[in-house]
């Protein structure tokens, strides 16, 4: 079995653990040796089995207790030959190891209504394997590119894109076949995908004035119709809309109305997000487009619903007045103009938004989406080292402290003191680092965030915008526990605890004195909050009272289960409790510990 084999199928069966599919940890026994009945020598001494019984099949994993993100891990480090797993059926004992293996075994459990969505996902690990394959490769041939340092490239734009390929090389921490472009094929991947950063023309559409909205007027940069190989009369009748040229390509039919231009225009750059390009004519342009991909789940089809081209720009205008009105918040974070879009009424595959970097605060400065903190390096250190190195003096801690501070006092502000959590995911935020190593969150994308109005309205009276104008109603929220559960299966675990274990992993610090910073600062500015008189009794209780984590379950909902099953309203909100909580295993003792108690219980 390959290493990229193995290592999509403990990323597949770790997950599973996690979100405890099935109950494949919670309706488990763990034992420390497999039943003699099924006359299997692993010649393994302590190793601990997992031992799941269905109507249908005994399951027995080999794993090990954790104290990250859940309490068990397929244990592939112990195996003195194979990595594998044992499945029991009608008497008969046979030996997995595939990730194939691992879905049949889930179709095996679920409802039949979910098999055609584990179908699907068996090919989008096949495809993981396989863009994987590619990417490493396309890894090796730009690492002279990547190790020029950051600092010394030209533009604010030029280290933007850097960092996006610099991100584009690491998985997503928690969804295991994230480095699947389900739908891309090995060519498109080469001519779209950011891990090749390649330059490519951009598509238009012309489409009759009356069957779109603008929401305001389109930036300078835009073609005119002779640009794009259409009569000049046209811009009388029509407006232009970008398209990516997959999307293009991938439509049997026009809606009426619509009309493809002859020509492709301006040279275009894809950012990590894929839909999203810069114009390399107008650098400080980032256009986001429909594109006819899906990632981070086979339900996650990378089109534009109309709304969200609303409710992003209305958070910008809410958190770009919270920078100039708290006098806490400001000078820490600034916000793309996210004023412009268009869509053709519904329609999600005939939409677009602009987002102009504002150049004033981008000069001078790196912009560092978090995705690419922990992407390792061709010298093999994380991309973090470079940073600390280049704007800290060579101090990592330093700058982990400063970090860790800077998302704490942000988001718990905006969550304690507003009953605003933002889903500021890897790729959305941003760190913007100036020359003299100050940093500060540029901030993108916040269409899908979580307001409380009762909050709100109490500690921010006088907002430019108001709750009901928000189109999406999943946004408004009526308690605080959705701000909570956003906050920490987001900037805490994603934005922060990721980095920590990236950290660990190469030495740079123990998690558990990483953990310890992240604690301090937590309870830092919960204090302050409450000393202003902020109600913070929730956040304590997430946060250091309960002795496990919100957890997403972002691989149940968006991929392997239908949603008759999961009961899931947004699979991206789909959470359960079951993550340990590490903020209280802020020792090597504590960590140890909790590892030795889970081990005691196995039987």
């Amino acid at each position: 079995m390959n290493d990229n084999v193995l290592y999509f199928t403990k990323r597949l069966i770790d997950t599973c653990l996690r979100e405890d599919l099935f109950g494949l940890v919670s309706k488990s026994n763990f034992i420390n040796a497999l039943p003699e009945q099924l006359n299997i020598d692993t010649n393994e001494k302590d190793q601990t089995w997992l031992a799941f019984s269905s109507q249908y099949l005994n399951l027995y994993l080999p794993v090990t207790p954790s104290y990250y993100m859940q309490s068990w891990v397929y244990d592939v480090a112990n195996q003195h030959s194979t990595q594998c797993w044992y499945i029991e059926q009608n008497g008969t004992v046979e030996l997995q190891q595939h990730y194939r293996d691992w879905i049949e075994v889930l179709k095996i459990l679920a409802h039949e209504s979910s098999h055609p969505l584990l179908d699907g996902y068996l090919q989008e690990l096949r495809c993981a394997e396989q863009h994987k394959v590619l990417c490493d490769k396309a890894f090796l041939q730009n690492s002279d590119v990547l190790m020029q340092p950051i600092s010394e490239l030209d533009s604010w734009e030029h280290k933007l894109l850097q960092a996006d390929q610099i991100a584009s090389y690491l998985d997503h921490p928690y969804y295991p076949t994230a480095r699947a472009k389900f739908g891309l094929s090995d060519k498109d991947l080469a001519l779209y995908a950011p891990e090749f950063a390649k330059s490519f023309t951009l598509r238009w559409l012309a489409i009759e004035k009356s069957r779109v909205t603008l929401t305001s007027t389109q930036p300078e940069c835009w073609p005119t119709m002779e640009q794009v190989g259409l009569p000049a009369d046209f811009a009388l009748s029509h407006v232009l809309f970008p398209a990516h040229p997959l999307t293009l390509d991938s439509l049997e039919s026009l809606p009426e109305g619509v009309i493809k231009a002859p020509y492709a225009y301006h040279e275009v750059t894809p950012t990590l997000s894929v839909r999203t390009v810069v114009m390399k004519q107008a650098p400080h342009i980032h256009i986001k487009v429909p594109l006819i991909m899906r990632s981070l789940g086979t339900k996650n089809i990378r089109l534009i619903k109309p709304s969200t081209l609303y409710d992003g720009h209305w958070f910008e205008r809410l958190l770009t007045h919270l920078e100039q009105s708290d006098h806490e918040l400001k000078g820490t974070l600034f916000h793309c103009n996210e004023e412009h879009g268009g869509h053709y009424g519904d329609e999600k595959t005939f939409a677009y938004i602009v987002r102009e970097y504002p150049v004033q605060y981008c000069e001078d400065q790196a912009l560092v989406p978090v995705a690419a903190l922990a992407s390792p390096m061709p010298d093999n250190r994380l991309f973090l080292e470079h940073l600390a190195e280049q704007y800290y003096q060579q101090d990592t801690l330093a700058w982990f402290t400063d970090y860790v501070d800077l998302l704490c006092k942000v988001h718990l502000t905006l969550w304690l003191r507003y009953g605003i959590a933002l889903e500021s995911n890897q790729q959305n935020a941003i760190i913007a680092f100036n020359k003299d190593g100050k940093m500060t969150l540029a901030m993108k994308d916040n269409d899908a965030a979580r307001i409380w109005p009762n909050r709100f309205k109490t500690f921010e009276p006088n907002s430019p915008v108001q709750c009901d104008q928000l189109l999406d109603q999943r946004i408004k929220v009526d308690n605080e526990l959705a701000l909570g559960q956003m906050f920490t299966t987001i900037t805490l675990q994603l934005d922060i605890a990721a980095i920590v274990e990236a950290m660990a992993t190469k030495g740079i610090a123990s998690s558990a004195s990483l953990y310890a910073i992240v604690a301090t600062s937590l309870t830092q500015y919960i204090d302050h909050l409450e000393t202003q008189g902020h109600e913070t009794k929730l956040a304590r209780e997430l946060l250091f009272d309960s002795p496990n984590l919100y957890a997403k379950y972002l691989l149940s909902s968006g991929s392997l289960l239908s949603k008759e099953t999961s009961g899931a309203s947004d699979i991206n909100k789909y959470y359960g409790l079951s993550a340990p909580n590490f903020l209280l295993l802020t020792s090597e003792e504590a960590q140890h510990a909790y590892l030795t108690n889970i081990k005691q219980n196995v039987s």
